[in-house]
């Protein structure tokens, strides 16, 4: 028996008169099986990734086609190609694994997960479903944990979960917006390295200055110590490339944060990452302005 899943975007009487229709043309030993993208789960463990939509993992399926994804899950439907890829299952339509910046934090996740890097377990449902998980996401991650609404900048829309009354709170001041939740892992310290094409352009440790702030965001007032490029640990220079390249970014803010017994782990790969100008012991303009004659120089030869 094959097994076709077709996916929408929102509940609707199309989609059973759309399947019924498929069914009556399509021979007795292939089955379709209609969702929601409402109802899709990412669970992230280093390279143990699943995808499943009302429990169903996506593996169990031959054959899968987005018929209808809209604005509201584009990015959903970009990560599910992504993983589809990786798992060689057929989809439609191929157009979905180009959706590029405009994927989310979870598609960058899933891909450095794949790539072998060390992303920070993640799981992600919609909102609707939120409430009905919560267990499930504190037995994975017990409390606290991290909450990352999708398209957070700048340390916003990132909060901890320290009981599970946190989960109510959250759908409903945001009623909007989606979240990823990952494990809390306490940082012994915290970095930012300014990649440049194939090199280390600039190399800094943030601390935050509220004593409460577990957030080191310098837009949210953590300090900035810039530190020679040349003294970075190697570990800390194949992380970031690799995450760089792995999506693809030339110039990209890598964040790293180092736990109680020294792994790092990537917090973020920023695109147009934020440059500090009135630091003297900043290098990031000059190594910018660098890195950009010598593509100019690469384009005329």
């Amino acid at each position: 028996m094959s097994k076709i899943l077709i996916l929408f975007n929102k509940k609707s009487f199309n989609k059973t008169l759309f399947c019924d229709h498929l069914k009556k043309n399509l021979p007795p030993n292939v089955n379709v099986d209609a969702r929601d993208l409402e109802d899709v789960s990412v669970d992230i463990n280093f390279r143990n990734i699943e995808i499943c939509v009302g429990g169903t993992n996506f593996e169990d399926y031959d054959l899968v086609y987005f018929r209808r994804a809209g604005g509201q899950f584009m990015w959903l439907a970009g990560t599910i190609a992504l993983y589809l890829n990786f798992r060689g299952i057929k989809y439609f339509d191929t157009t979905y694994r180009e959706v590029g910046p405009m994927g989310s934090k979870l598609a960058s996740f899933l891909k450095m997960a794949y790539a072998g890097l060390p992303v920070i377990p993640s799981y992600y449902c919609h909102r609707s479903l939120v409430n009905l998980k919560e267990m499930e996401i504190v037995d994975k991650f017990n409390l606290p944990l991290v909450a990352k609404e999708i398209s957070s900048q700048r340390g916003e829309g990132v909060c901890l979960i320290t009981k599970r009354e946190d989960f109510q709170e959250l759908i409903f001041k945001n009623p909007e917006k989606n979240y990823i939740f990952q494990k809390y892992i306490p940082a012994s310290e915290e970095y930012r390295v300014l990649v440049l094409g194939q090199e280390i352009g600039a190399y800094e440790r943030k601390t935050p200055t509220d004593v409460g702030e577990f957030r080191s965001n310098v837009a949210l007032g953590a300090k900035e110590e810039f530190m020679d490029v040349r003294d970075i640990p190697e570990n800390f220079k194949v992380i970031s490339l690799k995450a760089a390249k792995t999506l693809g970014v030339e110039i990209a803010g890598v964040d790293i944060l180092v736990d109680k017994v020294g792994q790092p782990w990537i917090l973020e790969v920023n695109r147009g990452p934020g440059i500090t100008y009135e630091d003297p012991k900043s290098d990031e303009m000059k190594n910018l302005a660098k890195f950009f004659v010598q593509e100019l120089g690469n384009i005329r030869k």
